[in-house]
């Protein structure tokens, strides 16, 4: 099976370590979402207006020295005053598969999401045909304005489209960090998922729209190989996408719930309740298809 991971961060330093942890569980390429762990956000340069434009000095290394095996996306912010010409310069670049945005990693950015704040940069990542992964936190249903304004967007929900779990809220609320973050994130977290990802599941209406299957553990309580609780979601979402829609991702270095990458990986590919056909799409085809990305 042609597997590909669509999510895992990388940096600072080489990516020998994971070439050799990709050999060793069959996975054929990676997308890099360069994010330096210990310092959350970079690598960046800070702008004169106070946004923030990334860099993937590693990711890039990575992807000319085992060509094939590693592509990349570029996290934007929407407030970069050359916006678009980041935008063009991700589209020409050998390597960059697609654009990341993470508004739901505070409320302001949510509202600001909500306002239109957005609206331009997916309007460029439309024109110059880059898909967009949304990190909403639970509120995928503000995608359906961006996809009716834009109809030619490519849109990847992130994390399942849900609220960070009860592992993952006190992260974001030490992130947000304002004074009552612990409470709301802590209640944000408590709502029924059935309740959450209906939110999700309604977006696979529009065929602009796809899902990323990760963090599916912390997502749901779903801790613990093969994180059998979380089997009636991905269900559900293969059922209302189609499993040419969904794609699986580990994001195995920030993974709140303790599986190893191979849990994570063969809870998806020895899941009874998927045919042979439904694996392979998300384990890999839907990844290649969305990002245009050939296998080698």
């Amino acid at each position: 099976m042609d597997i590909v991971d669509s999510q895992v961060h990388l940096g600072p330093g080489g990516a020998a370590e994971m070439v050799a942890a990709l050999d060793a569980l069959g996975i054929a390429a990676a997308l890099i979402d360069e994010y330096w762990m210990g310092t959350p956000g970079e690598p960046f340069y800070r702008l004169q207006n106070g946004a923030t434009r990334t860099t993937s000095p590693t990711a890039e290394l990575a992807a000319w020295t085992w060509p094939g095996r590693f592509s990349y996306l570029v996290r934007v912010d929407p407030r970069d005053p050359e916006l678009a010409a980041v935008i063009r310069l991700a589209r020409d670049a050998a390597h960059v598969r697609a654009l990341r945005v993470s508004p739901g990693m505070t409320r302001a950015e949510l509202r600001d999401f909500a306002d239109g704040a957005y609206d331009e940069m997916f309007g460029l990542a439309a024109d110059n045909g880059l898909p967009v992964f949304v990190h909403l936190a639970g509120q995928s249903q503000l995608i359906e304005r961006i996809v009716r304004k834009y109809p030619d967007s490519r849109i990847v929900i992130c994390h399942c489209g849900m609220p960070p779990g009860s592992a993952l809220a006190p992260i974001i609320a030490r992130m947000e960090g304002l004074p009552d973050s612990e409470a709301h994130w802590r209640a944000v977290s408590a709502e029924p998922h059935d309740q959450a990802f209906a939110r999700t599941l309604r977006m696979a209406e529009f065929a602009q729209v796809s899902l990323k299957w990760a963090h599916a553990p912390v997502g749901f309580d779903a801790a613990g190989y093969p994180n059998s609780a979380a089997r009636p979601f991905l269900r559900a979402a293969v059922d209302a996408f189609g499993a040419d829609r969904v794609m699986w991702a580990s994001d195995v270095s920030a993974n709140q719930t303790g599986e190893s990458w191979a849990e994570l990986l063969f809870a998806v590919a020895d899941n009874p309740e998927l045919t042979a056909e439904e694996r392979a799409w998300v384990l890999g085809g839907t990844a290649r298809r969305w990002l245009d990305w050939a296998a080698a």
